[in-house]
């Protein structure tokens, strides 16, 4: 088998295996149509998730401030899930949350995948789109349920950014 095709053959397996493994957790009874639906269902969502890997070949970027977005994730994770718990409370008596759209300009040295993965990590905030340009730091259009800055936002972002 050319070298090509092993590779291939190898990130759908992986796939199928990270996916199969993953429908393990979710099922509730192992029963044998149970396994066959899961199986089925993991081949498909393999073969999708190739497909876009392949089609996007995402670039993780440098690693500079990596360490230091890492440690400021949980914290922005804890601080956001219980900030979310309260706009949920307050939508129940009847006061709706709005969100808004902003612009972070990512430090130089952060890398977009990781910097946009971590962002949409969180319960606050989920990452639209990316305006990149070469020589450019890029630019991330995020919605934001909350008016101020994260700490993770504020790890990730030039210091002038709003």
């Amino acid at each position: 088998m050319p070298h090509r095709g092993r590779r291939l053959a190898g990130e759908l397996i992986g796939w199928w295996v990270l996916l199969f493994l993953l429908n393990l957790v979710f099922i509730s009874t192992l029963s044998p149509l149970e396994l066959i639906v899961g199986a089925a269902a993991s081949t498909v969502a393999a073969v999708g998730a190739w497909a876009i890997h392949r089609a996007v070949r995402p670039d993780v970027g440098p690693a500079g401030h990596w360490t230091a977005a890492v440690w400021a994730w949980p914290g922005t994770l804890l601080t956001e899930t219980v900030r979310l718990a309260r706009l949920t409370l307050a939508g129940l008596r009847g006061r709706p949350a709005q969100g808004r759209f902003t612009t972070v300009r990512l430090r130089a040295g952060v890398g977009t995948a990781w910097a946009c993965s971590l962002l949409s990590g969180t319960p606050g905030s989920c990452v639209m789109a990316v305006d990149a340009h070469p020589g450019a730091a890029p630019v991330l259009i995020v919605h934001s349920l909350f008016d101020s800055r994260s700490r993770l936002e504020s790890v990730l972002a030039e210091a002038d950014e709003a």
